[in-house]
Order: C-alpha cells, then structure tokens, then sequence
C-alpha cells in the first residue's frame, strides 16, 4: 500500500514537472515585445512566441468571445511582471487587450 501511494506521488510530481514548461510564459517578455509593437516597431526579432502568449489568452462563455474579459485577463498577466510600469502595461492593453 506505502509502495502504491509513493508510486503515485512520484508519478504525479513527474506530470507535473513535465506539463510546467508548456505553460511557461514570460509577462515581462511579453511587455517588452508589446510595449515595441504599441510603439511602431513592427516585427521585432526574438518576439514571436510572447505577442502570441498575450493574443492566445482569449475569455470566451457559452462558444462566444467575452472582449471586456479578454482585455482583463490580458492586463492581468501584463501586470504580473513585477517590473513592468503600469501605465505602459495600460496602454499596451488599452490598444491591443480587445484585440482578437
């Protein structure tokens, strides 16, 4: 039984550990990239994958896109990069947060 319930946890820790680096995404990579597409830079080198973290957070209820969560939900993963200023995570989001 002891066997059993350490196999299970040793298997659990290993799903986890192995499903964490498909759900990494940098805020503050995303910021950088964003705040140089707000700002006209077009397409900037290394900024693919963030700009495509921020637009693949989408909110949708019942097959609909809800926008007004969308942008929330946007505006919170900019903000959770502890160094990003607030009014440039603001404006990214103001532009681009309703963006589909």
């Amino acid at each position: 039984m002891a066997i059993a319930k350490l196999l299970s946890a040793t298997l659990l820790t290993a799903t986890f550990a192995i499903a964490l680096p498909a759900e990494a995404r940098d805020p503050c990579a995303t910021v950088l990239c964003m705040w140089g597409k707000l700002k006209g830079a077009g397409v900037v080198e290394n900024c693919d994958g963030p700009v495509a973290d921020y637009f693949s957070i989408v909110k949708k209820r019942k097959g609909k896109i809800k926008l007004s969560q969308t942008a929330n939900a946007r505006q919170s993963f900019l903000d959770s990069c502890p160094k990003a200023d607030p009014s440039a995570t603001k404006s990214i989001n103001n532009k681009f947060g309703k963006v589909i």
